[in-house]
């Protein structure tokens, strides 16, 4: 499991950890990493009210797995998703309140990778320039 968080293109937060939860697929893994990512989000959002800094539009969660991004705008849990309920619930939550918006983005542009996986050399020198 692995986020980062990115104000004006600067690394602001960051996790890389090994998951204590053992997932049923891909997409509840990714969902759930999404949840963990969302709290950062909502802790970030009220340091930034704090500092001065109102933020008026919802902070964009960029996401590879689409059966994730699926879980996460759909508002009906069916049989194989009971296990995160919560987790779904909270990030639907936060996406109708306005706090996230979670896009669609490739795997090969997705940086939260380099905590996760091994890459190839080019795709961890992009990263890390």
């Amino acid at each position: 499991m692995a986020y980062y968080l990115f104000v004006n293109n600067a690394t602001f937060s960051w996790r890389a950890t090994l998951s204590q939860i053992i997932a049923l697929s891909t997409a509840a893994a990714d969902l759930m990493a999404l949840a963990s990512c969302c709290c950062e989000i909502v802790w970030a959002r009220k340091l930034a009210i704090e500092l001065g800094f109102p933020q008026l539009k919802p902070t964009d969660v960029y996401e590879d797995n689409t059966g994730c991004i699926a879980l996460a705008n759909n508002m009906r849990l069916r049989g194989r998703s009971k296990h995160i309920a919560l987790r779904v619930c909270f990030i639907q939550k936060l996406i109708q309140d306005g706090l996230i918006n979670v896009k669609q983005c490739p795997s090969a542009v997705q940086t939260a990778d380099i905590g996760t996986k091994a890459l190839p050399r080019v795709t961890f020198e992009k990263f890390t320039d």
